[in-house]
């Protein structure tokens, strides 16, 4: 078996071989790592583990008997956000590892603070990498397809996957053909958004710093109410597009105490097709990533 040349092949290819393994989900990054890289490479994995360094995420280190380490935050007690971070993580080898002998020290401050365009790039290709390994678009589409997207709906898919509920939520929007955006927000206002295709033909995309629409702050009041958290709202023009109705979902985020706000459009009709510049949810994230230092 060849190696593959890009973040979402290796993802792929490796998610794959997991299921005809007669595995199920969610894909258990750790076994998969320890036993591709021991038989594939000369320089394997030697040994994932729990480290008690604050504010690090993970980190891939290469030891001294020409082995690599990777090594993860063990008290996150956040559902699925250390397994994304040892898929992370075990991108960086796959793909960089060469390139940086001296390996990765990936909080989220400097996963998300990189000022090279090297080091957004590898980040980026490392968390879509995780993704596709994780979360395989044909299953994911099949959880979906033919359901009302709800929080329930996607918190069912962070379970199956084991994966953090804004990594699943990113995924979602990545793939979907509907209207809709996922907008984080903390202190009321807009840390980064992130629109699917068809939203952003639309222009639904909200700046850091664009104030929280204040019948959305006061609803978040309300989240905490299991029996409304799953609740969409039906919100008028002028709240989250200019033009266009929305249906919207909050839930508080895992990351930073903010706020994730789930909007679709549902009545958004057709749309004339323009050409864009491709982007994938990542990439994206990383080139908003001031957002997360955004301070109003």
């Amino acid at each position: 078996m060849s190696d593959p040349k890009t973040p979402t092949a290796w993802g792929i290819q490796l998610s794959k071989l997991w299921l005809l393994c007669e595995k199920s989900f969610p894909v258990d990054v750790k076994q998969i790592a320890l036993e591709v890289t021991k038989t594939r490479f000369s320089d394997p994995i030697g040994i994932i583990k729990g480290h008690n360094i604050s504010g690090v995420d993970g980190m891939l280190s290469k030891r001294k008997k020409g082995d690599w380490c990777i090594s993860y935050d063990e008290t996150v007690n956040i559902p699925g956000r250390i397994n994304f971070t040892l898929g992370h993580e075990f991108g960086h080898y796959l793909l960089h590892r060469k390139n940086r002998e001296n390996g990765f020290r990936c909080s989220q401050e400097e996963m998300l603070n990189y000022e090279s365009g090297e080091s957004r790039k590898f980040e980026s290709e490392a968390n879509k990498f995780a993704s596709y390994l994780l979360m395989p678009a044909s299953d994911f589409r099949d959880q979906i397809n033919g359901q009302l997207v709800t929080l329930d709906l996607l918190g069912h898919c962070a379970n199956r996957y084991g994966t953090s509920f804004t990594a699943t939520a990113l995924k979602w929007i990545e793939l979907t053909e509907q209207a809709a955006l996922l907008a984080v927000a903390r202190d009321g206002f807009i840390c980064w958004s992130y629109p699917s295709r068809r939203a952003r033909l639309l222009h639904a995309n909200l700046p850091p710093g664009t104030p929280v629409p204040q019948s959305s702050l006061e609803r978040l009041n309300t989240a905490f109410d299991v029996n409304q958290k799953n609740h969409g709202f039906r919100v008028r023009p002028g709240v989250w597009h200019p033009e266009l109705e929305a249906e919207e979902f909050v839930i508080i985020s895992d990351h930073f105490d903010m706020a994730i706000f789930l909007v679709q459009f549902p009545y958004s009709g057709m749309v004339e097709q323009m050409e864009e510049k491709e982007s994938d949810a990542f990439t994206f994230l990383v080139d908003r990533s001031a957002g997360f230092n955004w301070k109003k």
